[in-house]
């Protein structure tokens, strides 16, 4: 039998585009054994791939320390008959695979809008509510009431409750009455900083111009303002945009099809993770231009936090996760005019590399080893 090991009962699948649930897992692998959970798929879809895979046991490693398991359940999971039976499947799947791989769980993690903590798995049960499930009900493509009703059942079941912001984290204490813990998204620094050392960063010299673009990157959906990003269109700035389309809404993809073909905009896609530092190294500031919404002041956008590590200087819509990491090395903005007005002030400035150094520095103190070692410390604790 290993030492202590935690289920991570996943809200996507680990081949999905790497958010919270898998970045924190992948540094939760470098200290102890984790058995990610993805979502049960349905018999008559495809298993998707994802490292060394066992067809017939449905596991494969993913990442050090980290074991994937999926599961098939039957179609038409959403109906309320066949998603009881296939929670049945799913928990089954949980318990055998840890008795045969032998796992001390001290901890099971449920990071999922539909999925409940499974039975006869013994440790400490923290749910990880990263989003406003149910205000992101339609973005998802779930219902927004059964969400709702899955979420106040986890908190029942839960020992712990976490989320990823402090704005989320003050709306589940107040609707029911639980202490929450903030576990805030984080991020890889590219350049190993001690926060109170001076280090060289491969960075042009203090005085040099800084690449006269801005850079947008992550998922293109619903919650984007559409009229911040005209209005820095219409200032005249260019901007590369790195990321995959996922809107919903008729009105976004229209705005999205008209926006990614204007002039001045380069769109990348979906490039893999290996390939994100070189275009961050084309932006000389990096956008957080997120709509006034429910839904967007209770997230932690990842994209923040990803620009500061990588040396750029932020500028951002007001949002709660934005004062609440409290530093003057993130613009904001007020509407879509001083929004894009910050952008051309961020851009006319020379680089200056004791603010590179910094900015590094500070994301350093928000990795997701960081977060993985509080993770750790909020299981620990009495």
């Amino acid at each position: 039998m290993t030492g202590r090991a935690i289920v991570f009962v996943a809200g996507t699948r680990w081949d999905s585009v790497a958010g919270t649930d898998r970045r924190l897992v992948t540094a939760l692998g470098a200290s102890l054994p984790v058995l990610w959970v993805d979502p049960p798929f349905s018999v008559l879809t495809r298993r998707r791939g994802g490292g060394t895979e066992n067809n017939r046991s449905g596991l494969s490693v993913v990442a050090p320390g980290v074991t994937r398991l999926q599961t098939r359940t039957s179609p038409g999971a959403s109906r309320p008959a066949i998603r009881r039976v296939g929670t049945v499947i799913l928990e089954r799947r949980i318990r055998s695979v840890v008795r045969r791989m032998r796992l001390n769980v001290t901890a099971v993690v449920v990071a999922s809008p539909r999925q409940r903590f499974p039975r006869k798995i013994g440790g400490t049960r923290l749910l990880y509510v990263t989003d406003d499930w149910p205000a992101g009900a339609a973005l998802m493509g779930l219902s927004a009431a059964l969400v709702t009703s899955d979420l106040e059942r986890n908190i029942r079941g839960a020992d712990i409750v976490a989320a990823v912001s402090p704005d989320l984290a003050a709306q589940l204490g107040r609707a029911y009455a639980v202490s929450v813990e903030v576990l805030a998204n984080g991020c890889e620094p590219s350049v190993d900083v001690d926060v109170d050392v001076d280090v060289d960063v491969d960075v042009a010299g203090s005085g040099s111009l800084r690449p006269q673009v801005a850079g947008l990157v992550g998922q293109l959906n619903e919650r984007l303002d559409p009229q911040i990003l005209d209005a820095i269109l219409a200032g005249g700035t260019e901007i590369v945009v790195v990321g995959p389309r996922a809107d919903r809404a008729p009105e976004t993809r229209a705005f999205l099809d008209r926006f990614l073909a204007a002039k001045g905009v380069t769109w990348h896609g979906e490039v893999p993770q290996t390939e994100l530092p070189r275009l961050l190294a084309l932006m000389g500031v990096g956008l957080t231009p997120y709509a006034d919404t429910d839904f967007n002041r209770a997230s932690f956008p990842l994209k923040t936090l990803e620009y500061l590590a990588a040396g750029l200087p932020v500028v951002s819509t007001d949002l709660p996760a934005v004062r609440w990491l409290d530093t003057d090395l993130i613009e904001v903005g007020s509407d879509p005019a001083d929004f894009a007005g910050k952008v051309r002030g961020v851009l006319s400035c020379s680089v200056d590399e004791a603010l590179t150094t910094r900015r590094i520095a500070f994301a350093r103190q928000h990795s997701w080893q960081a977060r993985a070692r509080q993770l750790i410390n909020i299981l620990d604790s009495p």
